[in-house]
């Protein structure tokens, strides 16, 4: 939005300076502080000879001003320019109507490929609150590229292959029953991994205790035999792969339904089972390379040159580990989409295993090795599926969404916290309320989208490295700055537009909005573009939840005073016409952020 005033600062300072236009357009950036300028120009990015502030001061005292760039101040190297207010106004806002959900878009990634692997549960174990932080993130990445132009694909790779398969099937058959499958196949799934588990802890500590003869003599323990099933399963065994294949279809069903609800789409779903051909060359060229070494039957890669330690990539029973699926997976994916970047959205617990993985491409000669790139966040710390501690999503949305239901639904209570005492201004509160509840279309599903913002906000609010630990309290926080918040300013802002007396008109008249919290606002507008440019720098989502709370912020500010109806027809629509404005970049980063904006609450 800056860029027309940009270029006029650069074409008079270069012809002031001698510097370069295009150097001195690099040197100008938005003012941090608004209240000096609204756009500074850092001196000492000029490279001149001489003093900076001396410099700064010459070059505003003999700057121009004119319709676009109204005054020019030397702040010591720095020089901060006022632009003329009604022009960028009328810019933001005619831009923002002429693109609406595409604001703010880019062709920067046009004619590349992306592929954003992320999400990526374990099948048969339900999706828990860990699980969850993969898929938006990574949703939200997919979503950030498509923005920017790229042909994006985003791909569920499941973990759907390995020992704890042989694990489950030695669990089922032990605790399994066919009725509870049926019924629930996600929970009884849980149920039996977790009761194989502890059978299989309370088994090592039985076999602790004895003497060496005596532990030679119990025979393969639970885990030995459970690798042995896998085994059976690599090698093609029918009966195996018949029950593998009948847990892996019943989870797929239960998470597409989860996905649905959370309105994330996979281009393609795929699994660690579907590496076939792959795996194979993949071990191939690490032999002709002369990566890999024996070792006691095992075969691994020796990185300890790049202080990563010894790969594992095939166990002494001929079994192959998550590595060696990776590498083939690899390189099934670049012939197959030739892509010109991968993104892993994996959690920081896997920063090793992803460089090993990177460092082994790089060392193989492959010419697509660059394309890689691991994206990592932080831990939902107190989850352990193995020991039964996860909090499943499925309990976290339905607990959210009857948490914002009962909200919506307790008009007495909103009435007291507005009114306290006066009984009288709380019984006509309490009528308007009830009155707003029943004009919601479908408050059940306006519950439900309230509650998966307050679980992806809350979730996305800080940097994606850090780790939390689970907490209901923070998960169901219906006030200060969170997803209900964000919604409610969303919801806010349409109610608006309903009730206005005047429509939306892209040719109002903006110089009427001259008040400072109105230019605030523009100002936060104005911002979006950049923000969805830093973003696909950093791929941190909490980059844009920032942004809007303080646009909202900003909008709840001018709330009180800035009002539309009962105004004259040409400041009602010029007011009109930034609310909506407003609602349109919230709106466009809810949905962003892979959330369903609500008109009504």
């Amino acid at each position: 939005m800056y860029d027309t005033f940009k270029t006029a600062i650069a074409t008079q300072v270069s012809a002031l300076s001698g510097v370069s236009a295009e150097i001195v357009e690099l040197a100008v950036a938005v003012s941090n502080n608004t209240a000096n300028g609204d756009l500074t120009l850092t001196v000492p990015r000029l490279r001149m000879k001489g003093n900076p502030a001396q410099i700064a001061k010459t070059l505003a005292e003999q700057f121009q001003a004119d319709d676009m760039v109204t005054g020019a101040e030397a702040a010591g190297p720095y020089i901060n320019f006022r632009i003329n207010h009604t022009v960028l106004t009328r810019s933001v806002l005619q831009a923002v109507y002429a693109t609406g959900p595409k604001y703010g878009w880019t062709n920067e990634g046009a004619g590349k490929r992306v592929i954003v692997e992320f999400s990526s549960p374990n099948i048969a174990k339900p999706f828990h609150a860990g699980h969850l932080r993969s898929t938006i993130i990574g949703n939200f990445i997919y979503k950030l590229h498509k923005a920017h132009g790229w042909d994006a694909i985003s791909m569920n790779y499941l973990g759907d292959w390995g020992k704890q398969y042989g694990l489950l099937a030695l669990g089922f058959e032990r605790f399994g029953s066919e009725e509870e499958l049926v019924t629930d196949p996600i929970k009884h799934l849980l149920d039996v991994y977790v009761k194989i588990n502890a059978a299989a802890e309370e088994e090592a500590e039985h076999i602790k205790a004895m003497d060496a003869e005596a532990a030679a003599a119990a025979g393969p323990t639970i885990h030995d035999q459970a690798r042995a099933y896998f085994k059976s399963m690599e090698d093609g065994n029918e009966s195996a792969l018949a029950l593998w294949q009948r847990f892996r279809t019943l989870s797929i069903e239960k998470y597409k339904q989860i996905y649905a609800r959370l309105g994330v789409h996979f281009d393609v779903y795929s699994g660690e089972s579907h590496v076939g051909e792959g795996m194979t060359r993949a071990i191939q060229m690490l032999t002709d390379t002369g990566l890999l070494i024996e070792d006691e039957g095992a075969k691994l890669v020796d990185l300890t040159e790049h202080k990563l330690g010894k790969a594992l990539v095939q166990k002494s029973d001929g079994t192959t580990l998550y590595l060696t699926r990776d590498i083939g997976a690899a390189i099934e994916r670049y012939e197959k989409y030739n892509f010109d970047k991968i993104i892993y959205v994996v959690a920081s617990e896997q920063d090793h295993h992803m460089k090993q993985l990177f460092k082994t491409i790089e060392l193989l000669g492959l010419p697509y090795a660059d394309r890689f790139e691991h994206i990592n966040y932080g831990l939902v710390n107190g989850m352990s599926t193995r020991k039964g501690t996860a909090v499943f999503l499925e309990d976290m949305l339905h607990e959210s969404k009857e948490k914002m239901h009962d909200v919506m639904r307790d008009t007495e209570a909103k009435a007291k916290a507005k009114y306290k005492a006066n009984a009288n201004f709380m019984a006509k509160y309490k009528a308007k309320a009830e009155a707003k509840y029943k004009e919601v279309a479908d408050p059940d599903h306006i519950a439900d989208v309230l509650g998966m913002s307050a679980i992806v906000i809350q979730d996305m609010a800080a940097r994606r490295i850090k780790n939390y630990t689970f907490d209901w309290g923070r998960i169901l926080k219906f006030v200060g700055d969170t997803g209900p918040y964000l919604q409610y300013a969303h919801a806010r802002l349409c109610s608006l537009e309903r009730k206005a007396h005047v429509k939306v008109n892209p040719d109002a008249d903006v110089s009427l909005l001259a008040e400072e919290v109105t230019r605030d606002i523009i100002y936060q507008i104005s911002l979006y573009p950049d923000i969805l440019a830093a973003s696909i720098k950093s791929l941190e989502p909490c980059t844009v939840v920032q942004y809007i709370l303080k646009l909202s912020h900003s909008i709840s500010l001018a709330w009180g005073t800035i009002s539309v109806c009962g105004e004259a027809d040409d400041v009602a629509e010029a007011r009109l016409l930034m609310y909506w404005s407003a609602r349109t970049v919230i709106g466009n980063a809810l949905t962003l952020l892979g959330l369903e904006p609500v008109e009504a609450m």
